[in-house]
């Protein structure tokens, strides 16, 4: 079998969720012996030739909007494929009238809800959004499968976009749990002595839906109770973290802020934390779970996050997280419960693992997305 993997950003482009996701996926397929070429969709510049390149030995095209529908015809005849998986709207809209015109089945993994993401100041009013709307909605009808990452985006694309329950499969973002189970010492972090408590916060810092203004609301309350607390957040922009530091006014100097950090570099960090926060608000924008819960899992640490979506049942019924209602104070009561309660940190710490082994484990997922596969090819467009 052989994949032809749409993205409309590069690979291997920045650290986040969004680029790494494929990344891991092109790397399990590889490992069970499936080919995979990997295709850009390059919105900007519009005019521009066609690049070739390769990414970990598999063959990598960008190609610009003029030479959307030659370049990947020109994919096909070099590489006959067996199917297209497009990452993210961005990758299935413009991958669209190609899978169309040449009748190419498509699996599209869908992130995130488009309606969300696209022109937040401007949400349902101008034309892009509109545009994007309005082809998302014929890929979801036309794929041959449609992958999500959470039950609620599931009920969304069933209910609001009509594709039928059997063609859409819940997969969360899986990680190479392997990055976990080398050995390795926890990360020493500048202004963290051996006797603070960490609590730690990975990923972006200014994104509205990751809550993390909550967390910094909390903190005054945390620092009270434990003086010998330390908040340690890992990602950027490196200029938030100083608007963060202003707010907490004369306990500002115990927030730390860490930028540019490599996967490789993030498994070390969260070795040293006493307690892993994901304060994201209860939005629509969240009914996807991120792969930052599979990070959070995976190092084995004490969970304490809001309780919405599929954290239910991802934290809460397995007793891998703490669960806290979407506020200051109960997160901050939430934190401050483990930071004080040993048994309840190993507790959850003991937990996570077989939650991420199951639930986000690369090779397990690998047999779910070949499983996908399988049933878009005995489908085909619909």
């Amino acid at each position: 079998m052989r994949i032809l993997m749409i993205t409309s950003f590069p690979i291997p482009g920045d650290y986040d969720g969004t680029a790494m996701l494929p990344i891991k996926i092109l790397r399990a397929l590889k490992a069970r012996g499936v080919e995979v070429v990997l295709a850009h969709l390059r919105a900007r510049p519009p005019v521009g030739s066609p690049e070739r390149g390769v990414f970990e030995e598999t063959p990598s095209f960008t190609l610009p909007p003029a030479a959307w529908m030659t370049g990947l015809a020109r994919i096909a005849r070099e590489y006959p494929f067996d199917l297209v998986h497009a990452q993210h709207y961005g990758g299935a809209t413009r991958g669209y009238f190609a899978c169309r015109r040449y009748n190419w089945p498509m699996v599209y993994e869908i992130h995130s809800l488009l309606g969300d993401e696209v022109e937040r100041d401007r949400l349902g009013r101008g034309p892009a959004f509109q545009l994007q709307v309005w082809v998302e909605r014929r890929v979801c009808r036309h794929a041959a499968a449609v992958i999500v990452l959470g039950e609620p985006v599931k009920r969304v694309v069933v209910e609001e976009k009509e594709v039928p329950a059997d063609r859409v499969s819940v997969i969360y973002p899986g990680i190479d749990l392997g990055e976990y189970d080398r050995p390795s010492a926890p990360a020493a972090i500048p202004g963290v002595g051996p006797g603070h408590k960490v609590v730690m916060y990975v990923g972006n810092i200014v994104h509205p839906n990751q809550g993390v203004p909550i967390l910094i609301e909390a903190l005054p309350r945390v620092f009270e109770a434990e003086p010998e607390a330390r908040c340690v957040l890992v990602g950027g922009p490196a200029e938030a973290g100083e608007r963060y530091r202003a707010r907490l006014g004369r306990v500002g100097d115990r927030l730390i802020v860490l930028t540019g950090r490599t996967p490789e570099q993030v498994v070390a960090l969260t070795r040293r934390a006493d307690v892993l926060v994901h304060p994201r608000l209860a939005c629509r924008e969240n009914y996807s779970v991120q792969s930052k819960i599979a990070v959070y899992l995976a190092s084995g640490r004490p969970i304490v996050a809001t309780d919405f979506g599929d954290y239910t049942t991802i934290l809460g019924a397995t007793g891998a997280g703490r669960l806290t209602a979407v506020a200051p104070e109960p997160l901050a009561e939430g934190i401050l419960d483990v930071l004080r309660d040993p048994a309840l940190a190993a507790r959850l710490g003991a937990a996570a693992r077989p939650v991420a082994h199951e639930l986000f484990g690369m090779d397990r997922n690998i047999d779910r997305y070949l499983d996908v596969y399988q049933r878009a090819l005995a489908a085909g467009p619909r």
